[in-house]
């Protein structure tokens, strides 16, 4: 079988264009499944996930995630109490506290850094300027000045904004 110049170029221009559109709406949230999808239809935001937590846990959170697991959405958030780090798992869709644990990190836990803004200040902002989501959030202290670094989404669009913490 042989192949001109002139149907080579249509064939790869056609496999390139086949491959952009599936990336794209994978990354859009438009095939059904995909932790995509799942963060574009959940109903609770990074925001509202910490608020749910601290209700739970009174500390400082420090660390919010979107998690897709099993078919089930939801939201990891790290809190800083006196003496250790939790773990509470919200439920994306309503809300719900799935769990909360103490996080058994072998590390010791680090003294947190004096702030000027919170984390949910920090989603804020981030929100803000992308005109995105946030899908994930960090406190970042260990090297360095204070940031948060929050993801955040927008359509098919991923950005990483760091926010300073004082």
């Amino acid at each position: 079988m042989k192949f001109s110049k002139k149907g080579l170029i249509i064939a790869v221009a056609t496999a390139l264009t086949i491959g952009t559109a599936s990336v794209g709406a994978y990354a859009a949230g438009a095939i059904p499944g995909t932790k995509a999808a799942a963060f574009s239809s959940s109903k609770i935001s990074a925001a509202q996930a910490v608020d749910y937590a601290v209700a739970k846990i009174p500390g400082r959170a420090v660390e919010v995630d979107f998690r897709h697991k099993n078919g089930q959405s939801y939201y990891k958030v790290e809190i800083v109490t006196d003496d250790q780090k939790q773990e509470v798992f919200v439920d994306a869709a309503n809300g719900h506290i799935i769990e909360s644990r103490p996080d058994y990190d072998k590390k010791p836990l680090q003294p947190l850094p004096n702030t000027n803004i919170s984390l949910k200040q920090a989603i804020a902002a981030a929100e803000a300027k992308t005109g995105g989501r946030a899908k994930d959030a960090d406190l970042s202290y260990k090297k360095g000045p204070s940031v948060y670094k929050v993801e955040t989404v927008n359509n098919i669009q991923k950005y990483e904004v760091r926010v300073d913490a004082n």
